[in-house]
This record gives C-alpha cells, structure tokens and sequence, in this order.
C-alpha cells in the first residue's frame, strides 16, 4: 500500500509539472480532477503489472515468455497505433528465440526462455501498460478537458527508463556465477555451476575442461556467436553482461529412476535438467519473484525438491512428477535466501531450514509445514547454511551480511559459537577430509576461511598470502557467492563461483596441509 501510494504521489507530481509547462499537454478544471487522472493511472498500472505477473508466471517458461512478450508489442502497437513495424519487430525478435532454441536442440516445453528476449518484453509492456493508463483515465475522470497522448508516453518512458538503469546496474555489479554444486555424471562426480541469463554448465575438476552447457545465454550472445574472428570474444564479454539475469541456485536430484539437476533465478522458473546429456526435462513454474534457493527434501522414501526466493513461502515440489506438493512458511514477511536440509539427531524425518532476509532462521516440518524452530540469527539478512553434526550432534551454520558464521544447536536453537569477519558473507560449505570437518566461509573480499566446528576455533584462510602476492595476482581467491566439495580423499577440491569469469578450484589435500 505504500508503495502505490508514493507510485500515486510521483504520477501526480509529473502531471503537475506537465500542466506546469505545457498546458494545451492536459487540460483539467482543477487539482481534485488531476489527482484523480493520476490516481487512475497509477492504481490501474499496478494492479495490471501485478496480475500479468501472477497469471503468466503459472504458465511454463516458453509459453510464458512468448505470451507476455506478445501481449507487450500489442499493447504498444494499440498506444501508437501504428501496428506494421510493432508487430514486425516483435515478430523477429520471438523468431530469433525460437531459431537458437532450436539450433540448440532444445525442448521447448522445458527450456529456458532467453532471458534478454523476456526482458525486452518486460520493457515493452511497462511502457505500454502506464501509457494506456493514462489515455483511459483522460477518457473517464471527469472535468478532463483535452489531453494529448504524449504525457502518457512520458509516464510509460519513465517507468520502463527507471527499470532498464535498474537492470543495467544490476547487470554490472553482479558476478559471473553465483551458483556451483557437485552432480554424479556417468558415475563420475563433476561440478555444476550457473552462469548469466540462464546457462548451466558442467565441468571436470581434474582437467578444467567444460564437458557440456545446457540452457540460455541470451539471443545477443548467440548472435555474437556468427560475427567474424577475432570479434566474437570481446564482444560476447559485453553482450554477457548486458544479458539480464542469473542462475542464482544449482542443485542435485538423485531420484530412485536417475540424477536430475535442478537449476533456478532468472525468469522464475525451476529447470529440470539431465546431467549426462544436457537435455532439458521440465520447468517448474509458479514462483512470482526470482528463485535464490534449492534443496533436496527426502520425506518417506520419495526425493523431493524445496524451492524459495523473493516471495513468501518455501515451494515443495515432486520433481518426477513435475507438480507442486505444497507451499511452507508462505505466513514469513521476508525473502528467502538459502535452504538447507536437516537431519534429526533421532534418527528421524528431516527437516527443512530456511534463511530470511529479516536476519532469521526457520525450520521447518516439509510434510505438514509446522515450524519446528525459530531462531532470530544475525541482525541482517542470512545468505548461506550448512549443516553438520559433532560427536553425534547435529550443528546448523549461517553466514549473514553482518560479516558473522554461527553455529547453532539444532534442538534447543541456542548459539555454539561464533565467527567475526570484516566483510559479508554469500558462502558456507562443509569442508571433510580424513574423517575431520571442517566449514569454509566466503563472501566480499579476498580469501576463503575456515572454522573448527568442534572446537569452535578458527583454523586459517585459503587464497590468501603476503600482501603483495595478492596484489599481483589478477585473479584473486575472493568475492565469492557459492562453494561446494566435489570428490573426496587425494581427489577432493573445494570449488568456489563468483566475480571471476572462471568457476575456481582449490586442490584440499595440499591445501589443508599447508594450514597444518
């Protein structure tokens, strides 16, 4: 409600200042006649922004994305009345993301939209929904006397301007891969790791080598792709970063039939994928807001997938049958940031916790959606949990903004300790080798740490060194947003993503040894 009330406000100021400058623009008896053009125009806006985004986002990613960015270029062609070169130019650009699907091998009903080809239309109906917003209320408020269309394009320009510097910003202050998780490939454990738009791709941690990439980098990145040599990589490094979105989570499904991997942000969707082909499987719509979290649930024999971001609730889904099995916590006012798995010190069915954006922890029955504990954790939001257990006791960690790792009592959710750092933390993996555990951290800033959960010490940082090695090196350990373990023993490494181009790796044997 505050929202669309300063959404109000900011409408009537602009008109304000129209009629201010140019009174033939819009001509009205009096100031209770303008509030109510602009009440009109700003409520009608919203609430139809609003529902286009419930309704379309139930439908399955290319059905959606083909819909919406129809009805976008419609909607502009209805404001400027001028169809032919509208509906040409929508036309091409659904035609080009057709083509690359295609060329891709891809299974419409189950891949990714292209996600620059989503945010055109997205832009192309905020400019359109505001604009005829404001014709309708001209036509129906009374004591309007004449009005011209191009405020209305004023209105729509500004909300679509305001949403592509957004966009743009946020496109170049994200990082390269925010997601990274281990997934068995032909009895071979690999890692998985998300990049911009929505591409996932897996990769060998013995070699380095990219064994294949599934899903959409964008129609801009695919047409840089047939412009001559040696254009083609400076360009892709631009048009990768002007490409809206970014796989925000990864995780492995091992069902009783196969291994699936399940990959989310962008687009609000969870995608489906199998790791030994590439091929996509199916898209699990029905998220209204960016997905930040994936997690396998095991309830009675059956693998279930949890799902959550920037709306309320935790999502349950059976990712086999390709439907939704209930909504948890949908009461909680504040995002999703993490999930985690949590086994019972019983013995018992494992439960569910949950970081939030409001600085709390909440676990969670994944059967019947009772909260089992409620933990208030750091004073800002939570980015990351683990989970572990110490001589037979299970510990929960989080990393928050805060700077701070905590460990927590599953049962009684009271803290065992507490680790400080200067700088937030996106990360938190746990670290095993030779029977000892181990949690690294890591977030903004250079180094991954690494904490004792046994004796609640800290027991050294990865990637760090003298202060001018790590000025010198162009590739510092640093600013990460996911780690994982992929193998074990002499072939265990710590992968790490984040504003590096590369997915990094650290080989843990030596590594360890040298903190030693």
């Amino acid at each position: 409600m505050v929202r669309l009330l300063l959404t109000v406000v900011a409408t009537l100021l602009l008109l304000v200042v129209v009629r201010w400058s140019q009174p033939d623009a819009l001509r009205v008896d009096g100031f209770w006649s303008l509030a109510a053009v602009a009440l009109v125009t700003a409520a009608g806006a919203a609430l139809t922004l609003r529902l286009s985004r419930v309704l379309f986002t139930r439908l399955a990613p290319w059905v959606r994305g083909v819909l919406s960015t129809a009805v976008a270029f419609a909607l502009v062609a209805s404001f400027t009345g001028d169809f032919g070169p509208v509906v040409i130019v929508g036309a091409v650009l659904l035609a080009l993301s057709l083509l690359f699907s295609l060329l891709r091998g891809g299974t419409l009903r189950a891949e990714p939209f292209p996600p620059d080809m989503l945010a055109v239309g997205r832009l192309a109906g905020r400019f359109a929904v505001p604009a005829l917003w404001y014709l309708a209320a001209v036509a129906v408020v009374p004591g309007v006397q004449s009005a011209q269309r191009w405020p209305g394009a004023l209105l729509g320009g500004i909300v679509a301007g305001g949403t592509l510097v957004t966009g743009a910003v946020l496109a170049f202050t994200r990082p390269w891969h925010a997601a990274v998780t281990p997934v068995t490939v032909d009895g071979a454990v690999r890692a998985a790791y998300g990049g911009l738009g929505h591409l996932v791709g897996i990769g060998d941690p013995h070699t380095g080598a990219d064994l294949r990439v599934m899903g959409s980098s964008g129609v801009l990145l695919d047409l840089a792709g047939f412009l001559p040599d040696p254009t083609p990589d400076a360009v892709r490094r631009q048009a990768g970063r002007l490409t809206p979105g970014l796989v925000r989570a990864l995780c492995a499904v091992e069902t009783p039939q196969r291994t699936l991997l399940a990959s989310a942000g962008y687009g609000e969707a969870v995608h489906l994928w199998d790791p030994a082909t590439g091929k996509a499987v199916r898209a699990l719509a029905g998220h209204l807001a960016p997905v930040n979290a994936l997690c396998v649930v095991p309830v009675d024999g059956t693998v279930l997938l949890a799902s959550g971001g920037g709306e309320r609730g935790v999502r349950i889904w059976d990712p086999e049958a390709g439907r939704q099995v209930r909504t948890i916590g949908h009461g909680v006012r504040a995002g999703v940031q993490a999930l985690c798995t949590v086994a019972r010190d019983d013995g018992g069915r494992a439960l569910l916790a949950a970081a939030y954006t409001d600085g709390g922890i909440r676990v969670w029955d994944p059967v019947d959606g009772r909260p089992i504990l409620q933990i208030a954790a750091h004073s800002s939001s939570v980015n990351a949990l683990c989970t572990g257990t110490v001589d037979g006791a299970g510990w929960l960690a989080s990393a928050a903004n805060d700077g701070t790792v905590r460990l927590w009592d599953l049962v009684t959710g009271k803290a065992l300790g507490s680790f400080d750092d200067s700088s937030p933390r996106y990360a938190l993996c746990p670290v095993e080798l030779d029977g000892e555990v181990l949690v690294a951290a890591a977030g903004d800033g250079v180094g991954i740490s690494l904490f004792d959960p046994a004796t609640r010490t800290r027991r050294g940082s990865l990637g760090t060194g003298p202060v001018l090695q790590m000025l010198l090196n162009p590739r510092p350990t640093g600013w990460i947003r996911s780690m994982c373990q992929v193998g074990s023993g002499d072939d265990a490494f710590l992968m790490f993503a984040g504003y590096d181009r590369a997915v990094g790796q650290i080989r843990l044997r030596p590594a360890l040894q040298a903190l030693a």
